[in-house]
């Protein structure tokens, strides 16, 4: 068998192991690392999004004791404040002055135009709401659960523009403590401000430390669309790093500062808590509920002393929204690292500007996917043309290299030699024909992350029954299919059928056993690329399907 056939089959087992390698829970791509230790890691540089950020000189100890929040009732939801925005609605309760809710008015959670807006406080249900506030020394006080007092209207409505609007809680523990929490939202980004102030009502000094606890349930729907990654967060020293369920449980990880922000994401979005004070805290995050996964981190800042008729102010800052790099990027403190499309991060970027250039002129991402695959085409044009034409030259040689294996049969060495001879007196690369597939390979990761991963993409169709690029391509037929579910993978099928039409127009070889191999090559693409997301199989079909003009072009001259 010759080397190009070997290494053609390897590439494609290649392609089978880097699938499995950057879509695997142990991947780069989920960044799964431990947290800080004793022992210094080297540091990577923000742009490549480390998975493994640097240790402080010393782990925070854990704490010895953290506020323990009660969950509310459902009445106690029914007194209750409404903020809308041009972005969002979310809704505050007077149990704890908590947010009960916040829904992004122009996400969905499926294509469904009927389907719920997208909301990110996901555990509601269970009465484990964000922004609970409760003192570790006082917890008898019961401040996470007890009923604040607002003055403000109860439905506030925000215009386009630059437009803030603070709303202020308070509650009082008769002759111990008054808390005032104040909510900054703003009509233009999805970022909030909350102020929390602590003025001591007795006679004697307070001494305590405060804990103000946020909550993620991953949000599981089986009829969504596209399938989505929630874990746990946060971005240190330039680096970030994300914890799954297990990882937590396992590692119950105690942060510090020089902690920047911590927070909880899934694929298109994240939830973002960004300390503004200069002085010490700890975060520590415990999973609650191990089977639905739903996490708490403790914000606890360190032990604080108020005099009598003294007060203290606590300031967060807090973003609730997609992760659009653009959007990250006006909310400053390194949001942006968030979005990490992995080992090709320096291709995906690039590529999901220019993309997202092409839509600005055709309005639909389909178009602009094949748009940019033509680009890609034209710029390896000169590289597969001659690719191609060593292919030519390959065939060409056959009758000769066919009488050299039978001339060197029994001697390995010679033969070898003989055969680099002739390819070097004709000028002809073996290992030519697997050039495109070897240049595609780091372009088609590439732009697997950004579709994966891109919440500019979600639930954007392209035409007929394609109706979102980030999600397998299904024609609903009415009935399951094994392994394929409901739906025919119509476009998967043209792209395997491309492939094989491609693999009948290369030269042959001459070698039966080669021959056959190649042509389970369309078979094993098809396979693996029918839960690929519907952007990433039209690109390689359209890419296909140049390849086949190409190489019709390439064989008329011959």
């Amino acid at each position: 068998m010759e080397k190009r056939t070997l290494v053609a089959f390897v590439l494609s087992i290649a392609v089978l192991f880097l699938w499995e390698v950057f879509t695997s829970p142990e991947s780069s791509w989920f960044r799964k690392s431990p947290p800080p230790t004793t022992s210094q890691e080297p540091k990577k540089p923000v742009e490549n999004q480390a998975s493994s950020p640097p240790a402080p000189a010393e782990k925070p100890a854990a704490p010895s004791a953290l506020p323990t929040t009660q969950a509310a009732s459902t009445k106690e939801y029914q007194d209750t404040w409404t903020i809308q925005t041009p972005l969002y609605e979310t809704q505050l309760t007077a149990s704890g002055a908590r947010m009960h809710y916040f829904k992004l008015k122009k996400f969905r959670r499926s294509v469904d135009p009927q389907a719920p807006l997208m909301d990110l406080i996901t555990t509601q249900s269970s009465g484990f709401l964000p922004m609970a506030l409760d003192f570790v020394q006082h917890s008898d006080w019961e401040l996470a659960t007890r009923a604040y007092q607002s003055a403000s209207t109860r439905s506030i409505t925000l215009a386009e523009g630059a437009t803030k609007q603070d709303i202020s809680f308070s509650a009082e523990v008769p002759d111990h403590l008054r808390v005032t929490k104040t909510y900054t939202f703003s009509s233009n980004d999805y970022s909030l401000d909350i102020v929390i102030q602590l003025q001591n009502l007795g006679q004697e000094s307070l001494q305590d430390q405060m804990g103000i606890s946020f909550y993620y349930q991953p949000y599981v729907d089986k009829e969504a669309s596209s399938y989505n990654k929630s874990q746990f967060l946060y971005y240190q020293e330039r680096s970030t790093t994300t914890l799954e369920v297990k990882d937590i449980i396992k590692k119950e990880p105690n942060l510090a500062a020089p902690l920047q922000w911590f927070g909880y994401e899934d694929n298109y979005f994240l939830q973002a808590v960004i300390p503004v004070e200069s002085g010490g805290f700890q975060v520590a995050t415990r999973v609650l509920d191990e089977p639905s996964g739903r996490i708490r981190s403790v914000y606890l800042t360190e032990p604080f002393q108020i005099e009598a008729g003294k007060e203290k102010t606590f300031h967060l800052k807090l973003f609730l929204g997609p992760k659009d790099l653009t959007l990250l990027k006006q909310a400053g403190n390194d949001l942006a690292a968030a979005v990490d499309y992995g080992w090709f991060d320096f291709l995906a970027k690039p590529m999901l500007y220019v993309l997202k250039w092409f839509y600005k002129y055709t309005h639909n991402y389909g178009v602009a996917i094949i748009l940019i695959t033509v680009i890609i085409k034209i710029i390896f044009w000169p590289l597969t043309h001659k690719s191609y034409k060593s292919m030519q030259g390959m065939k060409k040689l056959q009758p000769k290299l066919n009488a050299l294996r039978e001339k060197h049969k029994d001697n390995r060495e010679k033969l070898n030699e003989e055969l680099m001879g002739l390819y070097r007196a004709h000028k002809v690369n073996p290992l030519g024909g697997c050039l495109p597939m070897v240049l595609q390979i780091p372009v088609f990761f590439a732009l697997y992350r950004m579709l994966y991963s891109s919440v500019d993409l979600l639930h954007q169709p392209f035409m007929l029954w394609m109706n979102d690029l980030t999600a397998p391509d299904r024609l609903p037929i009415g009935f399951n299919i094994p392994y394929v579910g409901n739906g025919l993978p119509v476009l998967t099928l043209l792209m395997g059928a491309s492939m094989f039409i491609q693999q009948k127009m290369t030269p042959s070889t001459g070698d039966p056993r080669q021959e056959k191999m190649m042509l389970m090559m369309p078979v094993v693409f098809t396979v693996m690329f029918i839960n690929f997301p519907a952007g990433l199989v039209l690109y390689w079909l359209v890419n296909n399907v140049l390849s086949i003009a190409q190489q019709y072009w390439i064989n008329r001259q011959a």
